[in-house]
């Protein structure tokens, strides 16, 4: 087998939910109600020491910050927070480092009925990543979890690892010859470290994106001839 065709990437929606949200807490006397400035929010500037809160999907406290908020004529000034970027927004950074991946496909470039084609994930299984979103830096390892190939014809070909051109992931049989697409689809797992504003580096639960890959296959069909033997 040759080089395989180029990929496309699909990550989710970017606008999706991301990972953590802020929320503000104002100090109170007794858990009823906020008390006078009490702390220097910088220059002399009276504040209240107000609480930001770092909570997951789960709505899980995971991180809590003192700190002092200024107050003006209308009352505290909340500071401006950057946003939290979306699952899908860290997963396409990260694979900005991840090359798409190539269809490894035997025999090439035409594929045979009744003969077993065999099927590999040209790619790197497992990549580690360090990027950044304005102030949020990932960090981390992205796996390849599993392929799928689809073969143009209604069926597909599953496999728990990329395989090779020697050791392929999959193999499939053609029934009827004709020009098909195949389409491989790797999966990629992670665990990725998010650290930001607010948030010490944490552990992040990222699910899945995918890597896509197709090209055009066609398939013959060859027949045997009996021809009878003749005679000397």
């Amino acid at each position: 087998g040759q080089d395989g065709g180029s990929g496309n990437v699909s990550t989710g929606d970017a606008n999706g939910p991301a990972p953590y949200r802020y929320v503000w807490l104002p100090p109170t006397t007794g858990g009823l109600a906020p008390i006078d400035p009490v702390c220097d929010a910088g220059s002399g500037t009276p504040g209240q020491p107000y609480t930001l809160v770092v909570q997951d999907l789960a709505g899980n406290i995971v991180n809590m910050e003192a700190r002092c908020v200024a107050t003006g004529p209308a009352g505290p000034v909340l500071p401006a927070l950057p946003p939290v970027p979306s699952i899908g927004e860290i997963w396409r950074a990260a694979l900005r480092q991840i090359p798409p991946p190539k269809i490894g496909i035997n025999p090439r470039p035409t594929g045979l009925t009744g003969l077993e084609t065999w099927l590999w994930y040209e790619g790197p299984e497992e990549l580690q990543v360090s990027t950044s979103i304005g102030p949020w830096t990932v960090t981390g390892t992205a796996r390849v979890q599993d392929v799928t190939f689809e073969m143009g014809e209604g069926r597909t070909a599953k496999a728990d690892r990329a395989g090779s051109e020697s050791d392929p992931a999959a193999r499939y049989v053609y029934e009827t010859k004709g020009e098909y697409r195949v389409v491989a689809t790797a999966r990629w797992g992670a665990d990725f470290v998010l650290t930001g504003p607010g948030l010490p580096p944490r552990p992040t639960p990222m699910g899945v994106a995918v890597l896509r890959s197709s090209e055009d296959y066609p398939v013959q069909e060859v027949r045997g001839l009996l021809v009878p033997e003749r005679g000397t």
